[in-house]
């Protein structure tokens, strides 16, 4: 059997195909629980839209489920299959995201000071190797990626 690691690779494999034909964007991929049973939760993206909306998920969702069912050897025991939006106040971890998410506002904290505060608002740019890119007002810091506890998108009314 495959592991945790390689379902995740071959999960990406088929996933992202769908949601691109759907114009959607996979964003991330959790296996949780039992290797025999597991839930599989996926976050999707709506690049041109604050969706996706219940519909599209459900749509992506009997899409992806019927490639899964169709796989037999995939997941043997048979799994659980969530889709969601990412949700408004998403932590960001994976590089996928901050790829997604590129132009919105977040928070970032670090762990110790930079320039006295340990926490910065602004507008997400990117990663550019070991640093984040943020935008402040009139100036982009770079963030050493290292330093950062924690990257969450802030909810714009």
């Amino acid at each position: 059997m495959k592991g945790k690691r390689q379902l995740l690779e071959a999960l990406y494999e088929m996933a992202d195909p769908i949601a691109e034909a759907e114009g959607l964007q996979v964003i991330d991929i959790e296996m949780i629980g039992k290797k025999d049973k597991p839930r599989i939760q996926i976050a999707l993206f709506d690049p041109d839209g604050p969706g996706p909306t219940v519909g599209e998920c459900q749509a992506f969702s009997d899409l992806l489920g019927a490639r899964l069912d169709f796989e037999e050897d995939f997941l043997p025991g048979g799994f659980y299959l969530e889709v969601s939006s990412p949700g408004l106040e998403r932590v960001l971890k994976k590089p996928r995201e901050f790829a997604a998410f590129r132009g919105r506002q977040v928070q970032v904290r670090t762990y110790a000071p930079i320039d006295g505060t340990k926490e910065f608002y602004g507008t997400l740019r990117g990663i550019e190797g070991d640093h984040l890119l943020l935008e402040e007002e009139d100036q982009t810091r770079r963030i050493p990626r290292d330093s950062i506890s924690r990257t969450k998108l802030v909810y714009e009314a």
